[in-house]
């Protein structure tokens, strides 16, 4: 597909985002990266936003760097989602069925971030807690 079309595509998706003069942008900062020497262009999308952003390029490019920032912004899957409802599978088992949406939701957040809960220092937690019920019975 060529390249005009493909962002005549892009801008009639996104209409409210890009004007029709996106296209022609495009072209504009596809010949600024030909100019650039080999070692110093960019070569991943992330590395043609941080390009414009060092160069002070976003007045001359103002749509590309909001394409680009879109696309950075859009996941690639739903994965984080479907990974959320198969730890909900695991918590949730038959037997437990009467479980109250709160502890549900507080146990699939833990089962989710489990290298988080790994790490978390469990005695100094109980210590800390012991220590505030002592002082209140005194």
């Amino acid at each position: 597909m060529p390249f005009r079309h493909q962002s005549a595509v892009l801008q009639k998706y996104y209409s409210k985002d890009l004007p029709v003069s996106f296209s022609n942008e495009c072209i504009h900062f596809q010949s600024y990266l030909l100019t650039l020497p080999k070692d110093n262009a960019p070569k991943t999308i992330l590395g043609m936003l941080q390009k414009i952003i060092e160069s002070d390029l976003q007045d001359v490019f103002p749509y590309i760097s909001i394409a680009l920032r879109m696309f950075l912004c859009c996941p690639a899957s739903n994965c984080s989602a479907e990974r959320s409802y198969s730890a909900l599978k695991r918590i949730k088992t038959y037997l437990r069925s009467s479980t109250k949406d709160d502890r549900l939701n507080d146990l699939a957040i833990l089962n989710i971030e489990s290298e988080l809960t790994v790490n978390i220092n469990y005695d100094y937690i109980i210590n800390k807690f012991s220590e505030l019920k002592a002082r209140r019975k005194m």
